[in-house]
C-alpha cells in the first residue's frame, strides 16, 4: 500500500550532496536521549521522511544506515520543506525551501559559528600588535553583536521554536555591584538561572537544552545535600503550571538520578518523589506494576536514609545465642554486612580491623555474616582473631536482613551514632573516621 503524500503532515526531503546511502534515520532529542521516529524512503542520496502525523515541534537528528549522526535541525510549525546539504554539512551553506524556521536555525547557527571562529583569530593572533585589552573590546563586541542577533529573533518572531531555543539558553548577567563578591555572586547567579526557561513549553523537551541545564543546575549550583535537593526538584515542578509532558519528564529524569545515587544520603530524594508525585499523581508511562514496584522501593529505602534509626537486627552469636545491636554500648557503631569466602569482603575487612584495632575512634563493629557455612565462618573468625561482635545472618529473629538493610552484595558497611541513627551507609572502611569526625564537629559547633 502505498503512501498518500498529499495528505502527509510532514514531508522532509533532505538532499544529501556526495551520499550514496539508501537508508537514513530521523531521531529526535527527548532530554538527554534520542527516540527514532522514521526510517526514510528508498532514494539514493536522498532521506525522505513523511507521514500523515505532524512531528513534536523540536530539534531532529538526521543519521545514516549505521545510525552515525549527520546533521541536526529545527522542525517547527511548517513540516513540509525541502533541505539541501554540502558534503561538509556547513550551516552556512545549507539551502532550505518552504520553512522560515528550519532556515532560521541554520542561519543563527551558521551567525554563532561566525563569531565564534573570529573571536578565536583575534585571541591568538600573535601576528598583529593589538593589546590584551584591545583584544578584549573587539571580543566583547563581537559578543554584543551575537546577543544582538539573537535578541532580533525573539523580537521579530516570539512565538517560534527559535526564539523559544535562544530564551532558554540564556544566562544569567551577574550585576556589575556584584562582581567580586563570589558568594553574592553565587546566590545572584543561581537565583536566576532558570529565568528565561519556560517550563510550560513542551516543545523545549525535544532539544537538547533542558537536559543540559538541569546536568548544569544540580551538578554545579544545588548543594549534594537531600533536603537542598528537593526543594530545588519541588520548585522545578511547579513552574511546569499543569504542562503534564514536562511535569512528568522531570519526575522520570529525578528518579533516574536519584534512585541510586553515587553521594550518599540521596536516596531520601527518590523516596521523596515516590510519595509525592507517583503516589498520588499519574505519571506517563507508569503502569500499575511499575508504580507499585517504585513505592515498594520507596517503603524498602525509607527507613535507611541518612538520620533514620537502624532498624533492629536480632541475629545469632558463634555460641548460637541470639544477639541484637542494640544491646551494645558504643559511641559508634559500624554494621559491617560480609561473606568470609569473598574476596572483596577480606580487603575491606583488613582495613576495618585495622581501624579497630587501632582504637582511634569509639566504634564497635556488629559484623553480619552472609553465608550458611557456619562452621566455615566461625573458623574464619578464630583464625583471624575478629574480636568484636560476630553474628550470621542465617538464623534470624527479626526479618531477612538482605530486606531490612537493602543488600544484594558484600561486603556493605553502615555507620551508626550513639542514638543508632544511621549517619553513613554503604561506605567503605577508609571513610568511617572521617564521618566520625565531621559528626563530632557538628556536635562541637
Amino acid at each position: 500500500m502505498s503512501f498518500n503524500f498529499a495528505l502527509a503532515q510532514h514531508k522532509i526531503t533532505i538532499q544529501l550532496q556526495d551520499n550514496e546511502d539508501s537508508v537514513f534515520y530521523l531521531a529526535r532529542y527527548f532530554g538527554e536521549k534520542f527516540q527514532l521516529v522514521d526510517t526514510s524512503q528508498q532514494v539514493i542520496g536522498t532521506a525522505l521522511f513523511a507521514s500523515n502525523q505532524p512531528l513534536q515541534q523540536g530539534i531532529y537528528v538526521l543519521t545514516d544506515e549505521k545510525k552515525g549522526r549527520l546533521m541536526e535541525f529545527l522542525v517547527g510549525q511548517n513540516q513540509i520543506f525541502s533541505l539541501r546539504v554540502p558534503n561538509d554539512y556547513n550551516p552556512a551553506d545549507i539551502r532550505c525551501d518552504n520553512s522560515d524556521e528550519t532556515a532560521l536555525f541554520f542561519n543563527q547557527l551558521a551567525k554563532t559559528n561566525q563569531i565564534y571562529q573570529e573571536i578565536k583569530n583575534i585571541q591568538v593572533d600573535s601576528l598583529s600588535n593589538l593589546s590584551q585589552a584591545q583584544r578584549q573590546l573587539i571580543t566583547d563586541s563581537l559578543e554584543k553583536e551575537l546577543i544582538t542577533y539573537r535578541e532580533k529573533i525573539i523580537e521579530t518572531q516570539p512565538e517560534s521554536l527559535m526564539a523559544a531555543i535562544i530564551s532558554a539558553m540564556k544566562e544569567p548577567e551577574i550585576p556589575e555591584s556584584m562582581i567580586g563578591n563570589q558568594q553574592a555572586s553565587y546566590r545572584y547567579y543561581k537565583d536566576n538561572f532558570w529565568n528565561a526557561f519556560d517550563f510550560t513549553d513542551e516543545r523545549l523537551l525535544y532539544t537538547p537544552l533542558l537536559a543540559s541545564k538541569l546536568k548544569k543546575y544540580f551538578d554545579q549550583l544545588v548543594p549534594p545535600v537531600a533536603d537542598s535537593v528537593i526543594n530545588e526538584i519541588d520548585s522545578l515542578i511547579q513552574k511546569t503550571k499543569g504542562n503534564t509532558a514536562v511535569r512528568d519528564y522531570l519526575i522520570w529524569h529525578f528518579t533516574e538520578q536519584y534512585q541510586n545515587p553515587k553521594i550518599m544520603g540521596l536516596d531520601k530524594v527518590f523516596v521523596h518523589l515516590a510519595d509525592q508525585y507517583f503516589a498520588k499523581l499519574d505519571i506517563a508511562n507508569t503502569t500499575p506494576s511499575i508504580k507499585q514496584k517504585l513505592l515498594d522501593r520507596a517503603n524498602q529505602l525509607r527507613n535507611l536514609v541518612i538520620g533514620a534509626v537502624a532498624p533492629d537486627l536480632i541475629l545469632v552469636d558463634t555460641n548460637d545465642v541470639f544477639r541484637s545491636f542494640r544491646d551494645i554500648k558504643s559511641e559508634y557503631l559500624v554494621l559491617f554486612f560480609w561473606d568470609f569466602e569473598c574476596s572483596i569482603c577480606k580487603k575491606e575487612l583488613k582495613q576495618l580491623k585495622s581501624l579497630y584495632d587501632s582504637k582511634k575512634y569509639p566504634i564497635e563493629v556488629f559484623a553480619i555474616g552472609a553465608n550458611a557455612d557456619f562452621e566455615g565462618w566461625k573458623k574464619f573468625i578464630r583464625d583471624h582473631e575478629l574480636n568484636w561482635f560476630n553474628v550470621n545472618g542465617m538464623k534470624s529473629v527479626t526479618p531477612d536482613f538482605h530486606d531490612l538493610y537493602d543488600i544484594y552484595g558484600t561486603p556493605v558497611i553502615y555507620l551508626l551514632d550513639k542514638n543508632r541513627n544511621i549517619i553513613g551507609k554503604r561506605i567503605n572502611a577508609e571513610q568511617i573516621g572521617m564521618i566520625i569526625e565531621h559528626e563530632t564537629k557538628k556536635i562541637t559547633y
